[in-house]
């Protein structure tokens, strides 16, 4: 019983120790590209990446949201050259012509 119980406890570990690492290779769904884990690392310490994949904004709206959020929301200045590969790859990868998201799995590619 006592073996028993010590082999749920690892078992247990093991799983729980490799679900963040399996949600962050796979980047809470955001498409590859440069300033993919950049965009992770920061956005998803405060929200779901659905958040950002539901959107479409020109580069321009998304520095608006960065300042709302930095202003309004607590959340920490990004240093200038990060906030620009950050800017960049959220204005490629999810500007307002692109296809809507749809269904909660990710980015649909028509």
């Amino acid at each position: 019983m006592k073996n028993l119980r010590l082999l749920l406890i690892i078992t247990f570990l093991g799983v729980t120790k490799a679900l963040p690492t399996a949600l962050a290779q796979d980047y809470g769904g955001l498409p590859p590209g440069e300033g993919r884990v950049e965009v992770f690392a920061w956005c998803s310490a405060c929200h779901s990446t659905r958040i950002i994949i539901q959107q479409g904004l020109t580069k321009e709206d998304w520095d608006d949201l960065l300042v709302w959020m930095t202003e309004e929301q607590g959340m920490q200045e990004i240093e200038t050259t990060m906030r620009e590969k950050i800017l960049n790859y959220l204005s490629e990868q999810f500007p307002p012509e692109r296809p809507h998201y749809k269904s909660g799995i990710g980015i649909q590619n028509n």
